[in-house]
């Protein structure tokens, strides 16, 4: 599922907590695990808010790596195959590097916290990571449960969303979680060439409500798994909040949705849904890039 992942690291609790979370990855698939810490760089040192000297910059350096491999000992991982990175520079923009210079396909962080040294995932650094990096990313929250134990994955019926639910079912598999299906009609945006199918004096809310059902069953039976092992949920209103209001009422752990789609029946994760999920729900959230994404963060030459 995941050939190698890279976990973010600031030293916080919430950056222990994805630490945590992706140990447990690495044993139920073997894969390798980079971590990385993001320092200031020499030349950033008025953007960090202090001054930063070239000798100053190698002592932090040489900290933050003993202070990653003291996690890895500490949390009894010495048995993994794990790698140690450090970064210069803005955290978001140097992750997305590394993601791209490591071929990692999931980047696994906290939402924010302030580490020891700097302040790391706070503000905008966890939703600039879902919008540029290309691998996955699952943000975790630090009272995430590890193994999750409840999963709730979105769909719109798109390629990116099938991706993700694909993805949500090999970890609801590998966790033996709880595995919740949930698709939202946002009745503000239902295509034309849905609505000019309704035959004249039909209910408008009952046939788009049962194309949808249609679309959920046709969608449900092509993940080619066991429906028992499936729990639908159709629902109508905003995206976000649906998913939100599922998530709290089912006590997922982890909701997993895609980064790009339609919109309307045919579509559920327009523009910012999956940012307006990560403010407003309380379990961890993996968000998946559609094939063929490409970066705004452009891979360094070499």
């Amino acid at each position: 599922m995941f050939e190698r992942i890279l976990v973010a690291i600031d030293f916080s609790t919430y950056s222990a907590a994805a630490l945590r979370q992706a140990l447990w990855l690495a044993r139920q698939t073997a894969v390798q695990m980079i971590l990385a810490h993001a320092i200031p760089d020499v030349s950033m040192s008025e953007y960090w808010g202090r001054h930063i000297s070239e000798t100053n910059q190698r002592d932090l350096s040489q900290r933050s790596d003993a202070a990653m491999r003291r996690m890895i000992v500490d949390m009894n991982a010495m048995d993994l195959d794990v790698q140690f990175e450090m970064l210069q520079g803005e955290p978001s923009v140097e992750i997305t590097h590394a993601v791209h210079a490591s071929g990692c396909s999931l980047v696994l962080a906290g939402t924010r916290g302030r580490g020891k040294w700097e302040q790391f995932f706070v503000g905008s650094t966890a939703k600039r990571l879902i919008r540029n990096c290309p691998s996955s990313v699952w943000i975790v929250k630090a009272e995430h449960l590890v193994p999750p134990k409840i999963i709730l994955a979105a769909t719109d019926f798109s390629d990116v969303s099938l991706k993700a639910v694909q993805e949500a079912h090999k970890i609801a598999q590998q966790a033996s979680a709880e595995f919740h299906l949930l698709h939202v009609v946002d009745s503000r945006d239902v295509p034309d060439d849905v609505i000019s199918r309704i035959p004249p004096g039909s209910s408008l809310q009952q046939e788009i409500h049962e194309e949808a059902v249609r679309r959920l069953d046709a969608f449900s039976d092509s993940l080619a798994i066991d429906r028992s092992q499936v729990q639908t949920h159709l629902s109508w209103g905003t995206p976000w909040q649906e998913i939100r209001r599922i998530s709290r009422h089912q006590a997922a752990d982890l909701i997993v949705l895609g980064t790009v789609g339609r919109s309307g029946i045919r579509g559920l994760l327009l523009g910012n849904t999956a940012e307006k999920v990560l403010d407003t729900c309380d379990c961890s959230i993996l968000t998946v890039k559609p094939d063929g994404f490409v970066s705004p963060i452009e891979p360094i030459s070499t």
